[in-house]
């Protein structure tokens, strides 16, 4: 399933926007998740080095923070904020994010987060 992470720096002068694209991968009925970083350039996606988020290494998890973004920290001390839409459009993908369609995928996710932040 595809995710994004923008992050804004405001500064007197100037604002900064950095998008991190992501695919997440899990199963449904177990509460492992994958993340992969993706890099697009010219529309080519290269995969990153993937990072396996389990029981032992997940610190926490929120359903939504204050922007609407699943947010999952490790143990290691890496935070990741998600944006997981159901489906992306070409409009929307020209504000930093790839073009998807994931509904199926989305409606599993949401049974996953909420198995997650249950507890």
């Amino acid at each position: 399933m595809y995710a994004a992470e923008i992050k804004q720096k405001n500064f007197i002068v100037f604002r900064t926007t950095t998008v991190s694209n992501f695919a997440v991968g899990f199963r449904p009925g177990s509460t492992d998740l994958v993340i992969v970083p993706l890099d697009e350039k010219s529309g080519t996606i290269t995969p990153g080095t993937p990072l396996a988020i389990t029981d032992a290494n997940r610190a926490s998890v929120k359903k939504r923070d204050l922007q609407g973004r699943f947010v999952v920290k490790t143990t290691e001390g890496q935070t990741f904020r998600l944006s997981i839409l159901p489906s992306v459009p070409k409009v929307l993908a020209a504000g930093y994010q790839l073009p998807v369609e994931q509904k199926a995928e989305y409606e599993a996710f949401t049974t996953l987060r909420d198995a997650l932040t249950a507890a």
